[in-house]
């Protein structure tokens, strides 16, 4: 598994709400998890590397990302917002993780 690294983003409380509707979900459905606990497989981040190639060459301005995981099927749900477009990769629970807490 490798560890997903994203700046952290004041939009996310309106993008969760896009993806929830795209996706016929109540917002309490999807809960938000932050790139510094989240770890993919390799199948993943090649995904992630292609659609984001993508995105670059239809769009000049760089995706804001996010990461979800839906409460009933535990699968996580990599966002890229690009204005007017919303890309999701829907990811099953085989290939991701979040890091165990830390007990202080």
């Amino acid at each position: 598994m490798h560890a997903l690294h994203h700046a952290p983003d004041l939009t996310k409380p309106e993008q969760a709400r896009r993806v929830a509707r795209s996706l016929g979900l109540g917002e309490a459905a999807l809960n938000e998890v932050d790139f510094d606990d989240l770890f993919v497989s390799e199948d993943v981040l090649k995904t992630l590397h292609g659609l984001a190639m993508d995105i670059l060459r239809e769009s000049r301005d760089a995706p804001i990302i996010s990461a979800y995981w839906v409460d009933d099927s535990r699968e996580l749900l990599l966002c890229a917002d690009a204005g007017s477009d919303l890309h999701l990769v829907r990811v099953p629970g085989k290939h991701w993780s979040v890091r165990p807490a830390e007990s202080h």
